[in-house]
């Protein structure tokens, strides 16, 4: 079982990797690197708790539902908050559609592979 420490290793590593992905696409729709590193930044800062709290969760679970956390992580918890914080530095429905839609795909693809990389090292 993964410890609360390793819990916390994981979430960072996420963080930074969220980061880049995040930055790339806000600014490619944006072209605004303020508004960019606004959403960015509050994103990330909000979302270092919310991986750690569903990391915890799923270890509660004690059963391997790799099939389902990407998507209760990026879809439920990405474009629900995520767009809110999109949309309040924005204020644009078509930014929080291209931003969160394109950032959730690209993430959900990316955590799947994530989580399984974490899947065999604790083996």
């Amino acid at each position: 079982m993964i410890n609360h420490k390793l819990s916390i290793f994981k979430s960072v590593i996420w963080r930074c990797i969220g980061i880049v992905i995040l930055a790339s696409i806000t600014y490619f729709f944006t072209r605004k690197l303020i508004t960019t590193t606004y959403i960015t930044v509050v994103h990330h800062a909000k979302f270092l708790v919310v991986f750690y709290l569903h990391e915890r969760f799923f270890i509660w679970l004690k059963k391997p539902y790799h099939w389902i956390k990407p998507f209760t992580y990026e879809i439920i918890l990405g474009m629900g908050l995520g767009g809110l914080i999109v949309y309040s530095f924005t204020g644009s429905f078509t930014r929080v559609t291209q931003v969160t839609g394109t950032y959730t795909f690209v993430k959900i693809i990316t955590y799947f592979i994530y989580d399984r990389i974490w899947a065999r090292i604790k083996k």
